[in-house]
């Protein structure tokens, strides 16, 4: 995953954070991933797996593919 990529699906996911209206914390605690680490990825320092992006569009009520970007556009 390039830095872009992961600045991409970070954005979407805080951007789904903000319109649940759902803090950092939250999301930790109903997906199963440490709090620090959560943060280390919505800041897009770490790549966000296949499996975090299960258990954060579970969390959220959302499909996966809902939290990446469009491929299609180009980004």
């Amino acid at each position: 995953m390039t830095a872009d990529d992961r600045q991409l699906v970070a954005s979407a996911i805080v951007s789904a954070l903000r319109e649940s209206q759902r803090s950092k914390r939250w999301l930790s605690e109903h997906s199963g991933i440490a709090y620090s680490t959560l943060r280390r990825k919505l800041d897009a320092q770490a790549d966000i797996s296949v499996v975090d992006l299960a258990r954060i569009a579970e969390a959220l009520d959302r499909s996966p593919a809902s939290l990446l970007p469009d491929l299609r556009s180009g980004r």
